[in-house]
């Protein structure tokens, strides 16, 4: 998925419970993973340059263990082993960091134009109504938004539309921390509540 980020895709995102940057950036990230990894065992090239990379990194190499076929892993392990042993035999291994992780670098750029989509539409009195009915951002996505051009622009809105967002999300906590004290069943927004506030404050997992 590339090119400029449309209001659709956050309408969709909305529809979702936490981050709408979040939402979408874990869509991204598993469909490129998902294609990638098939790219990796039935084209050379993007091997070779996924080699050139040494791989990707702990969380993603993770990420695929989980989402690939043990073939395919074994495939990008041999080559990087035998890369390894190649360069320790000629004296030529490298003492400091690796490339970027190639799912990595996608990611970034995804973020960046979710980032600069998002607000360039705030400016949007629809697009506004339709944000502060949803969780709002991240803690993170936030002050990446607010320190764009546009977001500094329209820092106040979101500020106050972020204390709208953490209020009702504190208020589903106390619900649901009430409810597992008098031992209630525990229904509704409030039993993922704990799992949303975690979002909120640090994004989505594997976000740096």
């Amino acid at each position: 998925m590339t090119g400029p980020i449309d209001s659709h895709s956050f309408q969709e995102a909305f529809r979702y419970r936490g981050c709408p940057i979040c939402h979408q950036m874990d869509k991204d990230e598993i469909d490129f993973m998902c294609r990638f990894q098939g790219q990796t065992l039935k084209e050379e090239e993007v091997r070779r340059d996924l080699i050139s990379l040494r791989g990707y990194c702990n969380f993603h190499f993770h990420e695929m263990a989980r989402l690939t076929s043990p073939v395919v892993n074994s495939v990008v392990a041999r080559d990087l082993i035998e890369r390894e042993i190649q360069e320790i035999e000629k004296g030529s291994f490298p003492s400091g960091e690796s490339p970027r992780c190639p799912v990595c670098r996608y990611v970034t750029g995804r973020e960046e134009a979710y980032l600069e989509g998002f607000a360039g539409l705030l400016g949007d009195d629809r697009f506004q109504c339709e944000y502060e009915l949803s969780d709002g951002l991240c803690l993170m996505h936030l002050k990446k938004v607010l320190n764009l051009p546009q977001g500094r622009n329209l820092g106040d809105l979101l500020l106050l539309t972020q204390v709208k967002h953490l209020k009702s999300l504190k208020a589903e906590l106390e619900t649901f921390l009430e409810q597992d004290r008098s031992k209630g069943r525990i229904r509704g927004r409030e039993k993922n509540a704990w799992l949303i506030a975690i979002q909120k404050l640090v994004g989505k997992r594997g976000l740096g």
